[in-house]
């Protein structure tokens, strides 16, 4: 939809452009580029639709050019992107053997608990059976 609407505009401007022109065929001038370089008289029109082709590269350089360092921070974004995709994938795999290392000293210390009880309770039994 915003594409048709474009070119409906440019259009609209191309037309606009276009009666200028026609208006303006018959006047001659002379341009001036630089202060020493002068060109011999053409017409107006032909200085509007040089100076609209002027316009019209200058604008598409900078298009361009905005272009080309918009895609190269996409590749850099999307490279910074797959690195921390990596580091957080090494992060999680680090995470669960921590988890795991975690479970396995709960249980060692289950164990040793059971067996600290299990020694308290001979040694009481062997206080109240020696008494």
């Amino acid at each position: 939809m915003w594409n048709k609407i474009k070119l409906i505009l440019w259009l609209i401007i191309l037309l606009a452009v276009a009666y200028f022109v026609s208006m303006n065929t018959s006047p001659k001038v002379s341009v001036n580029i630089l202060p020493t370089l002068k060109t011999p008289e053409i017409p107006l029109a032909l200085v509007i639709i040089v100076s609209i082709i002027i316009g019209a590269i200058l604008i598409l350089i900078f298009t361009i050019t905005d272009w080309i360092s918009y895609k190269i921070d996409k590749i850099k974004l999307n490279r910074n992107i797959k690195s921390l995709e990596k580091e957080m994938e090494k992060l999680k795999k680090q995470l669960e053997t921590k988890e795991e290392t975690i479970k396995k000293l709960e249980g060692e210390i289950e164990i040793l608990k059971n067996k600290q009880n299990i020694t308290v309770k001979k040694d009481e039994e062997d206080k109240s059976g020696s008494v």
